[in-house]
């Protein structure tokens, strides 16, 4: 059995966050496909009413508007940030570290203000 070294396990991690962000860009195209659409029905409720039979009409489509905006943030997120840090090249991995953990420090602040914005706050 041998040890993996520094360089092997680093690769595979640049390999797992590589399928992360693409599955993220393509869970962000459906969301944000979800959200014109919902958008539309909103806007445009004669139209989405008649195209879904009768499924979607105007309180339907304004409450998948309001739902599809947390999953459009964390997808977001995931892939912008994800990408980041796949662009940078530190040859000093506790330098790799520190941003690594302000990327998710931010990440989870920006995703916590929406969560926030999104069901906490009064009148919203």
């Amino acid at each position: 059995m041998t040890i993996e070294s520094e360089a092997v396990k680093t690769q595979k991690a640049g390999i797992w966050l590589k399928r992360i962000a693409r599955a993220s860009s393509w869970l962000l195209l459906l969301s944000v496909v979800v959200l014109v659409v919902s958008g539309w029905g909103i806007t445009q409720t004669s139209v989405i009413y008649h195209l879904t039979g009768g499924l979607i009409d105007r309180g339907k489509a304004d409450s998948i508007h309001r739902a599809a905006v947390l999953p459009l943030s964390i997808f977001f997120l995931l892939h912008v940030l994800i990408n980041i840090w796949l662009t940078i090249n530190s040859k000093h991995s506790y330098v790799k570290q520190i941003i690594g953990w302000t990327f998710f420090a931010v990440g989870a602040g920006i995703l916590g203000l929406v969560i926030y914005m999104e069901y906490f706050r009064l009148g919203g």
